[in-house]
């Protein structure tokens, strides 16, 4: 409120510091002008402390989490399980990749493309059916 009170009270002096400045005595325009560098001063320190204030909004949690230590004790188990499901996948991605091989040597090129894709929803970073469905899009 006083900061609000203070800039209603400087709009209203705007007008005694424009006449200050065309004021003919020159020590009347210097205090005029150091005046007004102060409020600059003033209003640009008022403007960084806002700043740092309203920027810093952090929150800390101080409880614990209780999901937080379940997921801690079902990690291990989650990879294994990952790592089950990964061998799984890459086994199918390798049949499948197999399966557009014999597609592909048959002529058959739009099975052979719909199996490396497939084969590529299985295992993504399959190197192998990226360059074997690029090859067969050129011979089409």
């Amino acid at each position: 409120r006083a900061a609000r009170r203070e800039r209603d009270l400087a709009q209203h002096r705007r007008p005694n510091l424009v006449q200050g400045l065309n004021s003919p005595d020159p020590a009347v325009t210097e205090k005029i002008i150091a005046e007004t560098e102060k409020r600059l001063h003033d209003q640009e320190t008022s403007k960084e402390e806002e700043t740092k204030t309203t920027v810093n909004r952090t929150v800390i949690n101080t409880q614990a989490s209780v999901r937080g230590f379940f997921s801690l004790k079902l990690k291990p188990y989650d990879a294994k399980e990952r790592a089950k499901r990964r061998k799984r996948n890459e086994h199918l991605a390798n049949a499948l990749k197999e399966k557009g091989n014999d597609a592909f040597r048959k002529g058959d090129y739009d099975i052979a493309i719909q199996r490396y894709t497939e084969g590529l929803e299985k295992l993504k970073d399959k190197q192998e059916l990226y360059t074997n469905r690029a090859q067969v899009s050129m011979w089409k």
